[in-house]
């Protein structure tokens, strides 16, 4: 029997998250909910992962519903708000909440694509995936998978978004997910919890297991298909984590990902990101290298000279001065790739309107 053809499920379970500026917007949000809410609620902001979380005592300052950081195993009971921990992913399983120890997705642990992807394949159309205000594109590959099947896609508005980069990055994952302004979104949520009618499109049988095994990844368990292959194909681009081959992970609409054979994970967006952070490292090697490269010949030459070897203190001269003058070409190059780096952080701001 086709899914379509079923009777229809209360939606049950409300994930949401965000990125630069998602605390104000979490907190008003959630103060938007019911206390009666008919649904779990599960939360994954970008956190540092070196310090205890204060986020949990913050919304349920402002929340009616009862709020508590995650704790892997605990039931995910209607009426609470998890929130994750930090350096942690947070899974949603059958029932349960589970904290992942998997490898980064997008460069952050917890990520929300991760949150949103376990949703969608635990619940299906009883998830409600909500993205809010955050730099880059967490989160839009997994509000794909909660549309995919069947579930809520509900997104910040971006001209209303502090940071409207993750927004505008989900609506172009999923085109049909509902905008609203905070303001507005709260109510969006509950009105798509008590819906009773929707359509329930079904995922294919390789969509699904490919979806297992990234969930597997971010719990830290093999993330292998059944076959023994790793998720996607094998692309020219190495990861930024790890050094090994990413694969090329595609969506519908031309959502590209990657996803590399331990795990970490990116979308293009973040790969492009990350990647100049790798430059950048391997630049101010390099440049380490050369200047103290530079200080030991100079040194050489100073005491072959004191010797009286004057061929040998002029060779390392010339040796400290190549060095000298390779390290400049390279603090040069180090200037210009900052400067490219900040114009585009520059340009992304600038989408707010500020």
């Amino acid at each position: 029997m086709s899914l379509s053809a079923l009777p229809v499920p209360a939606r049950d379970v409300l994930v949401v998250g965000g990125s630069a500026g998602g605390v104000d917007a979490l907190k008003r949000f959630l103060a938007g909910l019911p206390d009666d809410l008919d649904a779990a609620v599960c939360v994954a902001l970008h956190l540092g992962s070196t310090s205890p979380s204060l986020l949990p005592g913050i919304l349920a300052r402002v929340c009616g519903l009862q709020v508590v950081a995650a704790v892997d195993g605990a039931a995910l009971e209607r009426g609470v708000v998890h929130v994750a921990r930090p350096d942690v992913h947070l899974v949603v399983a059958h029932g349960l909440v589970r904290l992942g120890p998997g490898p980064r997705e997008n460069g952050h642990r917890p990520s929300l694509d991760v949150l949103l992807r376990s949703a969608a394949l635990a619940y299906g159309p009883r998830a409600v995936g909500v993205v809010l205000t955050g730099m880059l594109d967490d989160g839009a590959a997994g509000l794909h998978r909660i549309a995919a099947y069947g579930g809520a896609s509900l997104v910040q508005d971006p001209d209303d978004a502090e940071f409207p980069s993750m927004p505008r990055a989900a609506l172009a994952a999923v085109p049909s997910a509902r905008r609203a302004p905070l303001a507005a979104l709260s109510q969006e949520a509950v009105s798509a919890v008590d819906a009773d009618r929707y359509d329930r499109p079904e995922p294919t049988p390789r969509e699904r297991r490919r979806d297992e095994a990234e969930v597997r990844s971010a719990l830290g368990l093999d993330p292998a298909l059944a076959d023994g292959q790793s998720v996607g194909r094998p692309s020219p681009y190495s990861c930024p984590d790890c050094g090994g081959v990413l694969n090329g992970v595609e969506d519908a609409e031309g959502l590209l990902r990657f996803r590399c054979r331990v795990g970490h994970a990116y979308t293009a967006q973040t790969l492009v990101e990350a990647q100049g952070d790798t430059v950048e490292d391997a630049l101010f090697t390099a440049l380490r290298a050369l200047e103290e490269r530079g200080e030991v010949a100079e040194r050489l030459a100073r005491t072959s000279t004191e010797r009286g070897r004057e061929y040998s203190g002029s060779h390392f001269r010339r040796r400290a001065e190549q060095a000298r003058n390779a390290a400049e070409v390279l603090r040069q190059v180090l200037a210009e790739h900052r400067s490219a780096a900040q114009a585009a952080a520059d340009h992304t701001l600038g989408e707010t309107g500020t």
